[in-house]
């Protein structure tokens, strides 16, 4: 490995943190998350911090919005809902509305096929649900 490695590494997982506190200006599940990967799975922790936050999410070209609901669209489609209520905040919090979110995920159904859309669906209403509880009105 080349002796600037960790730098480098450093830089990114830097560049991590600050896009997960830009995209956890709001109610998210982002914390619980990497908790939970830093408890069991330390490497996984490091290297979403560097490559997802730093790398991938942190790349010019896309508005957040655009990127987090391409993001809901993609995370619907594959049935990932942890993730997907993860992201559904973090639209929500970068400025997407709830109605924008439902479109991305009722889109999936022409793709996808209606059952993964209505788990999609199913996902996002529980998102809105915890939103409402703690007062957030997006």
């Amino acid at each position: 490995m080349p002796e600037n490695a960790d730098y480098v590494n450093e830089v990114r997982y830097k560049m991590g943190e600050a896009k997960i506190a830009e995209l956890s200006n709001g109610p998210s599940l982002t914390g619980s998350v990497m908790d939970t990967l830093n408890n069991v799975a330390p490497h996984m922790a490091r290297q979403a911090m560097e490559f997802v936050l730093g790398d991938v999410l942190s790349r010019p070209g896309l508005d957040p919005k655009t990127r987090e609901l391409l993001n809901v669209a993609v995370l619907t489609a594959i049935g990932a809902e942890l993730e997907l209520k993860l992201h559904t905040h973090i639209a929500l919090n970068v400025g997407c509305t709830r109605q924008e979110v439902v479109e991305a995920v009722s889109q999936q159904a022409v793709y996808v096929g209606f059952p993964i859309a209505i788990n999609g669906i199913k996902a996002l209403e529980q998102v809105f649900q915890e939103r409402d509880a703690q007062g957030v009105s997006n």
